[in-house]
């Protein structure tokens, strides 16, 4: 008989990673397991007649992605988003990615891969992470969409497609390789977090593109001079005393910020930005607010409230 707590442990996190992939979305990944999971439960004595669990899972958590994608519309070729993120320890310069949690190996995770997904159909997202991710995933995709191979196939070639026009439209250098042997890279990261921390106009639009992207929840901004003031007003609204961590999102460099509050004597996050820069400037960045995602970012808590 199925110990289902230990089938539950064996199973979770390479369907979280799955179910993530699929969605760009932590919250809607764990929601997701916990429905597949659930699914598996409730087949009961059923569950050991099935020979391939890991198909069968694959499949069962690929039908639920697939129901909530298709309550929202793919981006538009001009809109900008990012994904939820996943903290890794280093960038993806090697096509492997170190997730900080458990010290998993989260294989294309990195926003080079899930940024295009964002534009794709939900059936198309489905190809592309099923024939990346999984043994015989062109035949898992054709079961769950219940297609033939060839209409697989041409979704494929459709998908594709929309990469190659997501990748034209937005330029390469939007996600130029960030390594620690990039030191003008590292360098112009430096100095945007100093400025941050100066909470200065000038010195953040000085390290902008022109056309620089920011994100913050629904609200997206263009423009060096329109982020440099979103920024600032952000910081302000955090709080006067605040502290930034370095760190990897996505195998990209990013921070969290600390603010200090005084009636509880401690630092607290109040926010992430994962930022996109090449050696010159700061091309896009997204800040992140969630208490659920900023909870599981692991940094040292700043020591004291004096700077």
């Amino acid at each position: 008989m199925i110990d289902l707590e230990k089938y539950t442990q064996e199973y979770w996190g390479l369907m979280r990673q799955h179910a993530y992939r699929l969605t760009g979305s932590i919250l809607d990944a764990d929601d997701i397991v916990q429905d597949t999971m659930l699914r598996a439960i409730e087949m009961g004595p059923a569950l050991e007649n099935i020979e391939d669990h890991s198909e069968w899972l694959y499949t069962a958590c690929t039908e639920a992605a697939l129901s909530r994608l298709r309550e929202k519309k793919p981006l538009e070729v001009n809109e900008f988003d990012l994904p939820d993120l996943i903290q890794t320890r280093d960038s993806s310069a090697n096509g492997e990615i170190k997730s900080i949690e458990a010290d998993a190996v989260w294989p294309s995770v990195a926003l080079e891969f899930l940024f295009p997904l964002q534009y794709m159909t939900p059936e198309q997202r489905a190809v592309v992470v099923l024939r990346d991710g999984v043994e015989d995933g062109d035949r898992i995709a054709a079961s769950v969409m219940g297609v033939t191979i060839q209409e697989v196939f041409k979704i494929a070639d459709n998908a594709d497609k929309k990469r190659a026009q997501i990748h034209k439209y937005w330029g390469k250098n939007l996600f130029s390789e960030s390594t620690d042997e990039q030191e003008k890279a590292v360098r112009v990261f430096g100095r945007f977090v100093e400025a941050l921390g100066f909470r200065d106009k000038v010195l953040l639009q000085g390290l902008m593109s022109p056309g620089v992207e920011f994100i913050v929840r629904d609200e997206r901004r263009t423009g060096d001079d329109f982020v440099a003031v979103a920024c600032t007003e952000l910081l302000g609204q955090m709080g006067e005393k605040l502290t930034f961590s370095p760190v990897w999102f996505n195998g990209y460099r990013g921070v969290l910020i600390w603010t200090w509050r005084t009636r509880r004597n401690e630092w607290l996050r109040c926010g992430a930005i994962i930022v996109l820069n090449d050696d010159f400037n700061v091309k896009a960045m997204k800040w992140y607010l969630d208490g659920h995602l900023l909870r599981v970012i692991q940094a040292e808590v700043p020591q004291t409230s004096s700077n």
